[in-house]
């Protein structure tokens, strides 16, 4: 008898543990959401580039060594190595900023991280402002290195405009 009351007694506290592993809706109705961090390898970043790479904006997550090897080198300086990448295990996050008037703007990528339904990967787009910079066309890129993960790849923009004296 006395087992019996016992594992009565356990059973409401077990299946409470179970409903928090499982991620259950908590009683205000909302539930957790957890993020893991992903690492961020940089491949090549340049803000002062004269190559036409993209002349728009443009986010891309490449998949495939062949599209990475061309995006790559439409981007980087004549005679830049391509880095290797292991696509069975990594993806390539690129990121173009366009054509700016000068080499006073930045675009990088600073984080990236996997919650319960996507891959959140940040952007920081640095402007020059009223800063001085050389005066030439540039098309500033940024490629880097995320863990694969078979989930959408979602950009979060964060945008900055230096200010100078």
């Amino acid at each position: 008898m006395r087992d019996r009351i016992g594992v009565m007694a356990a059973t409401p506290v077990l299946g409470l543990l179970l409903s928090c592993a499982a991620g259950s809706a908590s009683p205000g109705g909302s539930s957790l959401q957890v993020s893991r961090a992903l690492s961020v390898e940089p491949l090549m970043c340049s803000s002062c580039t004269g190559d036409i790479a993209r002349m728009e904006r443009a986010r891309e997550v490449i998949e495939d060594a062949a599209t990475f090897r061309k995006a790559f080198l439409d981007s980087a300086h004549e005679g830049t190595e391509v880095p290797e990448v292991d696509f069975s295990r990594f993806v390539v996050v690129a990121v173009w900023m366009g054509q700016q008037s000068n080499c006073g703007s930045e675009i990088s990528i600073t984080g990236a991280r996997e919650t319960g339904s996507q891959v959140e990967v940040d952007v920081r787009t640095t402007l020059s402002g009223n800063c001085p910079s050389a005066d030439a066309i540039s098309y500033p890129f940024c490629f880097v290195r995320v863990e694969r993960v078979a989930k959408p790849y979602v950009f979060q923009e964060k945008t900055e405009t230096r200010v100078c004296e």
